[in-house]
């Protein structure tokens, strides 16, 4: 009778994937550049002394300080449950899209993955996690990582007791603050900030909300009986009780994904707002009768040769009075208020229902369901008059290019 394997400790296997870490970057010939301070960093080199107490010079580390380094940068995995990390988030299905295409480039198939010899295995997991943290990494990511570092250092120093962990984060503040995300040069393995514990913690911990978020959307499509390619994952939340109990649980269970989804839903809502008023984002609200309405508008509100001016230029560059541009805009609330009957109001709704569908406007996707919910309201001329409004101004501004091009 074979004898059943054993299972690992959740301590033993991250020992493990150190070990295998640790392994595949010596035989890459990788080691980590000296441990020297930051410039500019304040106090950070001293607290990190702790952990080097054979340094005469910063410059120049023994090879048992490399090593300490080393391990030092491997292990900083555990980091990433602080306080300071727990809203810092990678977008879940990013990271599970970029998941799926690695395991493609690199002939895989996921189910497949627990089939391999373990030396194996644990190289494919290490490169994957390396390979999505490579494609995902932004200088938005790499300095809230930094700030981070900087809280947890000064709380732990501050509260006392603390002595190796201030060292610890202190060691990689200075170590990433002087770290470029890929050296100059390099291949997939080659930069720094791709290999570190605490770094790759942050990826695969949005992949985990990936996999689960999916996980339950697809229970959702064999509940309500819908194809895979029907609905999208925040239709199906809108529409499926159950999805929705699996995500309050889900929040539960990941503290600080809450303030994560929070801070991302007021991000793509900024974004899609402004870009309907650059003319990135059309969603076509307005007919051109409207438009002229409002263009009229424009030259009844200020002097009498502006309506030529506007006709010549961008009515959104215009130098105007303050003065002048609060009567405007006020005039141009008074106008929509009328404009958006119930009837109105219906009728727009129903034209973000078709927008959703439309191919066209998936990178807007995360906008436009926002946007839908917020429309919903019976109340939401009133509350949203800001979005009427540069949705307005956008298509204006479109129309407007449109009669130059015309004229030329």
């Amino acid at each position: 009778m074979a004898r059943k394997k054993k299972q690992l400790t959740r301590k033993q296997r991250k020992q493990q994937r150190r070990e295998a870490m640790e392994r595949k970057r010596k035989e890459r010939g990788w080691e980590p550049p000296p441990a020297g301070p930051a410039p500019g960093i304040d106090g950070v080199f001293e607290d990190m002394l702790p952990l080097f107490p054979e340094i005469d010079a910063p410059n120049t580390p023994s090879i048992s300080t490399a090593e300490r380094l080393l391990t030092t940068l491997m292990a900083s995995d555990s980091m990433a449950d602080e306080p300071e990390f727990k809203e810092i988030f990678v977008d879940p299905m990013l990271c599970l899209d970029t998941f799926s295409e690695i395991v493609q480039e690199m002939g895989i198939e996921p189910e497949s993955m627990s089939k391999l010899p373990d030396e194996e295995r644990e190289d494919a997991q290490m490169t994957i996690r390396e390979e999505i943290t490579r494609r995902l990494l932004t200088d938005e990511l790499r300095q809230d990582i930094i700030d981070g570092l900087n809280d947890l250092r000064l709380r732990l120093k501050q509260s006392g007791g603390h002595q190796e962990k201030v060292a610890q984060a202190a060691m990689l503040q200075s170590f990433l603050t002087s770290a470029s995300p890929v050296e100059p040069g390099g291949d997939m393995g080659s930069g720094i900030w791709p290999m570190l514990g605490l770094v790759q913690a942050i990826f695969m911990r949005g992949l985990m909300i990936g996999f689960e978020l999916m996980e339950a959307a697809r229970e959702v499509e064999e509940t309500l009986g819908l194809d895979e390619s029907e609905v999208a994952l925040p239709e199906a939340l809108a529409q499926s009780s159950i999805l929705r109990q699996k995500v309050d649980s889900l929040l539960k269970k990941v503290p600080g994904l809450l303030g994560f989804m929070k801070k991302h839903t007021d991000k793509a809502w900024e974004e899609g707002v402004d870009a309907l008023f650059t003319g990135d984002l059309y969603l076509e609200l307005y007919s051109p009768e409207e438009l002229a309405t409002a263009f009229d508008i424009f030259g009844a509100a200020f002097r009498p040769d502006l309506a030529e001016e506007i006709e010549t230029q961008d009515p959104l560059q215009l130098k105007v009075a303050e003065k002048e541009f609060a009567a405007l805009i006020q005039q141009l609330d008074d106008y929509l208020t009328q404009l958006f009957t119930p009837e109105r109001l219906d009728r727009l709704r129903a034209r973000l229902a078709v927008t959703l569908k439309d191919p066209a406007y998936k990178k807007w996707l995360g906008f436009l369901y926002i946007l839908v919910e917020y429309m919903a309201n019976e109340n939401a001329v009133e509350i949203e008059m800001r979005f009427l409004l540069q949705a307005l101004l956008g298509e204006i501004k479109m129309a407007t290019a449109e009669f130059q091009e015309a004229d030329e």
